[in-house]
């Protein structure tokens, strides 16, 4: 599944043939198409992937989470959501895909439950709206760097700006 998501990076979703995806697997087209029939598929399982273990990362920052800081809990998300964009930038790609399927908005949604309640229960805790904002708001200022994969410290240096910015916004 990597190649595909690989190529989802690079050429996008509409750009990427089965068979671009197939040779840059290693694999025999009819292979590819036996587990995947369509791309759609392909990027569901990329997806799911993905979400599955951002999923288990944000349930695991939640635990370590419990009564810190707003600021501090904004912190730690940064440092898991920059490490997993950074090493799977897929996942943006493939929930960017156009359209609104049903299971693209399951994972969106899972995802800002999943932070709005990390803001929820911070101590003092953020009113419910605010924590739903910014739940929307963090993943988007977290893909900003992903357009400088190729420049690690620049990218890194607009990751920690970002950083700042909303711990200064939540002091």
């Amino acid at each position: 599944m990597a190649a595909g998501a690989e190529l989802f990076v690079e050429k996008g979703f509409a750009g990427t043939t089965m068979t671009e995806i197939a040779a840059r697997a290693g694999a025999a087209i009819g292979t590819l198409y036996l587990f995947f029939p369509t791309k759609e598929a392909l990027a569901q399982a990329i997806l799911k992937e993905h979400a599955d273990h951002l999923s288990a990362e944000l349930d695991a920052l939640a635990e370590r989470s419990v009564g810190r800081a707003p600021t501090e809990i904004a912190d730690a998300l940064f440092s898991v959501l920059g490490s997993f964009l950074a090493d799977r930038p897929a996942y943006s790609a493939v929930l960017d895909l156009p359209g609104d399927d049903a299971w693209l908005r399951s994972v969106r949604a899972r995802r800002r439950e999943q932070i709005a309640a990390l803001f929820a229960k911070a101590d003092p805790p953020l009113p419910g709206e605010q924590a739903e904002r910014l739940a929307i708001i963090v993943p988007q200022l977290m893909r900003i760097p992903l357009s400088l994969l190729g420049e690690r410290k620049l990218r890194d240096g607009v990751l920690e700006e970002l950083r700042l910015m909303l711990r200064h916004h939540l002091s």
